[in-house]
């Protein structure tokens, strides 16, 4: 007889995979991945770092994947590159806030953005009129929220 194993789950995979499954995405796997298509319109919803996101005189930006990520996380990696590469096809995307211990943040929202291609980098890019508060927040985006 084959023997079954549970794995027990980080507490940010968790709280990451029941976020998204309240936006009706059903994620390849709990653990690794950080991006999934919503099942009823096909949008692409992605989970971000509250760290990579940037802010200049044309509006927010976040890092979605660079081949820097491939070599730290070879699964999750090449899952989100496929999701980046149908959200650049699809001209949008949504997304939501990741914070300390890589969970959503308290109250996260999805945003909506369009995704953008950089030699071999894709970025989330939206308005200036979404900018997240980040006064108070330390380095791991603790204190962050949006506008």
């Amino acid at each position: 007889m084959g023997s079954s194993r549970i794995l027990a789950l980080p507490n940010g995979a968790l709280s990451r995979a029941r976020f998204f499954q309240s936006q009706g995405v059903v994620l390849k796997s709990a653990v690794h991945s950080t991006s999934g298509i919503r099942h009823h319109d096909g949008i692409i919803v992605f989970a971000m770092a509250v760290v990579r996101v940037r802010f200049d005189a044309w509006g927010c930006s976040c890092l979605l994947w660079t081949v820097q990520d491939h070599l730290v996380d070879d699964a999750g990696s090449t899952e989100r590159l496929r999701h980046c590469r149908l959200a650049l096809q699809q001209g949008v995307a949504e997304g939501f806030l990741l914070g300390k211990n890589s969970t959503p943040l308290e109250h996260a929202e999805l945003l909506t953005f369009r995704v953008v291609r950089c030699a071999q980098e894709y970025w989330a890019r939206w308005s200036q009129a979404a900018r997240a508060e980040i006064a108070g927040a330390g380095a791991d985006g603790v204190g962050a929220r949006l506008q």
